[in-house]
């Protein structure tokens, strides 16, 4: 039901003439007579009860509820509010004299960026350097440099940073002598607003007790709404033709999501699959492809600025494309431009060194590679 809201001189105003209207003679009603008085009391009565049905409409529908009872609602229900995600991404740890020795780095190794924003390092037993039998990353002797997960120790879109902001090693290695990140962490999240947990909620009510792509796919935002995924069905992770299972392929924006994640969204896809079905939850295969351009800035624009927000907005872009996405070529030159006014040219511009889309394909997630400028 609709409550047309008036303010107290709309309320008064109509009151007056409703009285002056129903009186055959001439009221007093001026300012300071008993008559305006008595309706002035009347009508901040009327304000006051439209406020009551404010607050009663706002907390008895999701769709006019805020904060604590939007969530008040769905837990009802048994839903609740996606928490933040910290950023995720890989650093490169590399020795001056890789020949000398090898190195250690055990999970929990922390890096930093220069504004003292720490990040840690994280297992991945797919990782060719992770040591089973060490319960570490092992730096080979003669291998100047590899690449490890890292996690930032705060949630939230704090952790997104540019490409090369963590410099700095928080935990000393022998063997190691600097740390970078070749490419930007976008992937961190503030956590779920009101609007996309009322979104989340309409298709988590419709996907109860069905055992449908939907109800799949609502169980994966349920284990965070930031995740990035593709479900298909009938084929095996390779494309070959598996009649009776389901790929969910999964990833967290980084193109390198946790074990633990997996782990996670296997559990809640496999509550909600019909029996005789297999599921199958694997990371999609990544390409990280290299984007070269040159860029001409005028006088009010400073080169090296512009080119660092260049990359970080590219590695954005990448990043954000939902797993089976094709990369649009096009789309870099907009990025460029839109980076500063003073951008002024943007030339020789290559996606995995062509000049065209990268196609969709089922099972592969384009992410943010490394970015050169001429």
């Amino acid at each position: 039901m609709a409550i047309t809201f008036q303010s107290f001189k709309t309320t008064l105003g109509n009151m007056v003439a409703s009285a002056q209207g129903a009186c055959p003679s001439l009221l007093d009603l001026n300012v300071g007579s008993p008559g305006r008085a008595m309706l002035e009391a009347v009508a901040g009565l009327g304000l006051w009860f439209q406020f009551i049905a404010l607050q009663i409409l706002s907390r008895t529908r999701l769709a006019t509820s805020i904060g604590s009872d939007v969530d008040s609602f769905v837990q009802d229900f048994g839903l609740t509010r996606e928490a933040g995600t910290a950023a995720t991404g890989t650093v490169a740890f590399t020795s001056f004299t890789p020949a000398s020795q090898s190195a250690t780095i055990a999970v929990g190794t922390t890096v930093k960026t220069a504004s003292n924003l720490v990040y840690d390092v994280v297992e991945d037993s797919t990782n060719a350097v992770w040591s089973a039998a060490d319960g570490a990353y092992v730096r080979p002797a003669g291998t100047a440099s590899i690449t490890l997960p890292v996690q930032c120790g705060t949630t939230g879109s704090t952790g997104n940073v540019a490409a090369g902001a963590i410099c700095l090693l928080g935990t000393a290695v022998a063997g190691i002598d600097t740390v970078t990140n070749t490419a930007a962490l976008t992937n961190g999240s503030d956590g779920e607003t009101d609007a996309a947990l009322r979104t989340r909620f309409v298709a988590y009510i419709n996907s109860r007790s069905k055992a449908t792509i939907a109800a799949i796919e609502n169980a994966v935002t349920d284990v965070s709404a930031d995740l990035v995924y593709q479900v298909v069905e009938n084929v095996d992770t390779s494309g070959a033709t598996l009649p009776g299972n389901v790929v969910v392929f999964v990833d967290d924006g980084s193109g390198d999501v946790s074990d633990s994640v997996i782990d996670e969204v296997y559990t809640a896809v496999d509550a909600v699959r019909p029996a005789a079905v297999s599921i199958q939850v694997v990371r999609p295969t990544v390409v990280r492809p290299a984007v070269t351009m040159t860029v001409t800035v005028g006088s009010t624009g400073t080169l090296a600025t512009v080119e660092t927000t260049i990359s970080t907005n590219i590695a954005t872009y990448l990043n954000g494309l939902a797993i089976g996405d094709a990369a649009s070529y096009s789309r870099l030159i907009q990025i460029a431009y839109a980076a500063d006014a003073s951008v002024t040219n943007v030339t020789g511009v290559t996606l995995a060194g062509g000049t065209v889309d990268l196609p969709a394909i089922t099972g592969t997630a384009y992410r943010a590679g490394t970015v050169s400028f001429g």
